[in-house]
C-alpha cells in the first residue's frame, strides 16, 4: 500500500509542476465558458416564453444548462492531462526503473488511475463550488443542499468513468506529440458528439443517434437534470415542456430506442471496467517491451 501511495503521490506532483499541462487540460473547458458566456449562453433565454423572468433567473435557469455540460468535460480534460505522465514515463524510460523495484506492474499502473481521480475529483469539485458561489452571491439564488449532495456524487462518479475511458485512450498512445494532438481536440469533439457546445436537436437525426452510444452524452443530460430541476420550478408546466428538448435535459435512449437512464449508468459502468482491462493489457504489454 505504501508504493501504491508513494506512486500516486509522485504522479501528482509531476502533474502540478508541469504548469503547460495544467493549463492545456484546463483549455477546452476555458474555450467552452468563454463561448458560453460571449456568445452561445444568450441563446438559452433569448426565447420570447422567457421573458416574465428576471435576470438573475435567466441566469439561474442558465448557467444549469452551462455547468451541466462544463462539468463533464472537465472531467474528460482534467482526466486525460494528469495522465501525460503515462507518456512522459514511457518515451523517457522512467518506467524502467519502476520495473527493476520490488513494485508490482498492477500498483504502477493503478498509480496513474488513482492520481488522476483524486485531481481531477478535487479540481472539478472546487469549479461546482464556485459555480455555487457564483449563483448564490451574483443571482441570488443557491442551490439546496439535496442538489448539491446529489450533483457532487455524479461528479465523482463521472470523475471515475472519464477516468478509466482516458487512461484507456493513452495506453494507445507512444508520444509527447501524440498525446498533445489528443489533448488539443478531445474535449472540443467530445463537446459537439455528445450535445454539450450545441443541443442534439440542432444537429440532426443522425448526429442525436451517434450521440446516444456516446457516455458522456448521458453524463450530461443526467447532471443537467439535477441542476435544471430547480430552475424549472420558476417556470410554467407549457414553457418547460417546450424548452427541455432545447436545454438537452430530455432522454435520448440508445438509436431512438427508450432505455431507462438507470440501465443507461450500468452499462457506462460496465464498459468503463473493459476500458479499465484494455488499458491493463496494453500498459503490461509496453512493460514487457
Amino acid at each position: 500500500m505504501y508504493n501504491l501511495s508513494s506512486l500516486v503521490k509522485r504522479n501528482i506532483k509531476v502533474f502540478i509542476r508541469d504548469k503547460a499541462s495544467v493549463f492545456f487540460s484546463f483549455l477546452s473547458v476555458l474555450i467552452m465558458l468563454l463561448l458560453y458566456f460571449l456568445f452561445l449562453g444568450k441563446q438559452y433565454t433569448s426565447d420570447p416564453s422567457l421573458d416574465t423572468l428576471t435576470q438573475n433567473q435567466k441566469t439561474f435557469l442558465s448557467m444549469g444548462v452551462i455547468m451541466g455540460g462544463v462539468l463533464v468535460i472537465n472531467t474528460i480534460s482534467l482526466s486525460l492531462g494528469v495522465m501525460v505522465s503515462i507518456v512522459n514515463d514511457l518515451q523517457t524510460r522512467k518506467l524502467e526503473g519502476f520495473l527493476v523495484t520490488p513494485i508490482h506492474r498492477v500498483k504502477i499502473i493503478l498509480s496513474y488511475f488513482i492520481s488522476s481521480f483524486i485531481v481531477t475529483a478535487i479540481l472539478t469539485l472546487l469549479m461546482w463550488v464556485a459555480t455555487i458561489l457564483y449563483l448564490g452571491l451574483a443571482a441570488g439564488y443557491w442551490y439546496n443542499l439535496e442538489t448539491i449532495l446529489i450533483a457532487s456524487l455524479l461528479l465523482l462518479f463521472f470523475t471515475l468513468i472519464s477516468s478509466s475511458f482516458m487512461i484507456s485512450l493513452v495506453s494507445f498512445i507512444k508520444s509527447q506529440n501524440a498525446f498533445g494532438v489528443l489533448a488539443g481536440i478531445l474535449g472540443t469533439v467530445i463537446g459537439f458528439m455528445s450535445g454539450i457546445y450545441m443541443p442534439l436537436h440542432v444537429l440532426g437525426k443522425g448526429m442525436t443517434n451517434v450521440a446516444s452510444i456516446l457516455p458522456f452524452t448521458h453524463m450530461t443530460i443526467l447532471l443537467k437534470q439535477v441542476l435544471l430541476k430547480q430552475p424549472y420550478l420558476l417556470l410554467d408546466s407549457e414553457v418547460k415542456g417546450a424548452i427541455e428538448v432545447f436545454y438537452g435535459t430530455n432522454e435520448i435512449g440508445v438509436f431512438g430506442l427508450s432505455v431507462s437512464m438507470v440501465y443507461l449508468m450500468i452499462g457506462i459502468i460496465i464498459l468503463s471496467i473493459i476500458f479499465l482491462l484494455i488499458a491493463y493489457k496494453n500498459m503490461i504489454k509496453k512493460m514487457v517491451k
